[in-house]
């Protein structure tokens, strides 16, 4: 037997399994977004210095960003927020796609003005973001990027998608929500991806995730 020969084929594939289980990552630097791939290649997938807090899709094929619109603000229950916008790019730089721009609205619940955050739903169909709306609490609103078609889906100042578990899919919302004696509270609440409420989750969420986030 060539045990150097196996040696080398034993390295080789050790190699190969080592490059196919480094994770896919995005990442924002100086406004710009940067995709790094398994193999460890890092490309850069936009400029401008206008762009952050980039997700990547669950098939690892696009990202999803937040573009800035410096000197562009929309009025808000909690102020003048700017007039932010939500793009999808692919992992190569190809195809971006402006799924959301800022805009005004009578109703509070259709305003789409300073977006903190997304993330998208496990199966890739659905985008879910928060932006600015009253005076003590954010909105949610989610994206159907097969119609690309928008939506309020409830009030909440943070959102985090449920990726794995027995909640898969389901989202963690920190709500403002009010005591019946008087006096208000910040809570995380667990909801389904209809909005109705699976119930609150607490002041935190590290007991959910070591009990149900696996």
């Amino acid at each position: 037997m060539n045990f150097l020969r196996v040696g080398l084929l034993v390295t080789a594939s050790l190699l190969i399994s080592s490059l196919s289980l480094r994770a896919q990552s995005v990442a924002e630097e100086n406004g710009s977004i940067f995709f790094t791939g398994a193999d460890g290649v890092r490309k850069q997938l936009t400029d401008g210095g206008r762009d952050s807090a980039p997700v990547l899709a669950p098939d690892g094929k696009q990202v999803a960003f937040i573009r800035g619109t410096p000197g562009k603000t929309i009025a808000t229950g909690a102020g003048d927020n700017e007039a932010t916008e939500l793009w999808l790019i692919g992992i190569d730089g190809s195809k971006p796609t402006l799924l959301i721009q800022g805009r005004d609205a009578q109703d509070v619940k259709q305003v789409v003005a300073g977006i903190g955050g997304a993330d998208f739903s496990p199966d890739g169909k659905l985008l879910y973001f928060v932006c600015s709306a009253w005076a003590t609490s954010g909105a949610v609103h989610v994206i159907d990027l097969a119609t690309k078609k928008e939506r309020f889906f409830t009030d909440g100042s943070s959102l985090e998608v449920v990726a794995n578990g027995e909640y898969k899919g389901c989202l963690l919302i920190q709500k403002h929500k009010y005591f019946i004696g008087g006096g208000s509270y910040d809570w995380y609440w667990l909801l389904k991806p209809d909005g109705s409420e699976v119930g609150p989750v607490g002041e935190d969420t590290d007991n959910f995730r070591s009990t149900y986030a696996k």
